[in-house]
């Protein structure tokens, strides 16, 4: 890690390290927002070509002594995964690309997924007056500031 490095220097050198063959990459979390730490993780969205993998899938990884958690979706793969945020009333990818910083997106298939998939019009229903958001490792005021941004009150639990 450069000490003078920008959290989004250094999660476009990861993506371009480890998937050089990805259609786009977006930062989330404190780091997307100007409120990383030196000991915060990267929280990186990934859009891969749909011949890459099959599976959408979650992993952690250390990138020069900084740790970052990638959320890998296929192309074809990720309206199923956005419905199954949805399901599971956990925005983590959503929020993702909704709020996250574009990295690389060369043939614009990010914001087309952004466009596609509603992802703005459709994170309402995740905030409910019943339960706290718990997405990534953000804050409870950022929490409340969320829903407090998307209309729908969020009491504590």
């Amino acid at each position: 890690m450069n000490d003078h490095e920008t959290p989004q220097a250094e999660a476009l050198r990861l993506v371009q390290a480890r998937f050089p063959h990805a259609l786009g990459a977006l930062l989330g979390g404190s780091a997307a927002h100007g409120r990383a730490t030196p000991t915060s993780d990267l929280d990186v969205a990934i859009l891969l070509p749909d011949a890459d993998s099959d599976t959408s899938r979650r992993e952690v990884v250390r990138h020069d002594g900084r740790l970052a958690e990638l959320f890998l979706n296929t192309l074809a793969g990720v309206p199923e995964f956005f419905a199954w945020d949805r399901a599971r009333r956990r925005g983590t990818v959503l929020f993702l690309y909704d709020q996250g910083v574009p990295l690389t997106d060369p043939f614009g298939h990010v914001a087309r997924t952004r466009r596609r998939e509603g992802v703005h019009a459709r994170l309402e229903p995740l905030t409910t007056p019943q339960r706290r958001l718990s997405i990534g490792s953000s804050t409870a005021a950022d929490q409340l500031k969320l829903g407090e941004f998307r209309g729908a009150p969020v009491k504590g639990s």
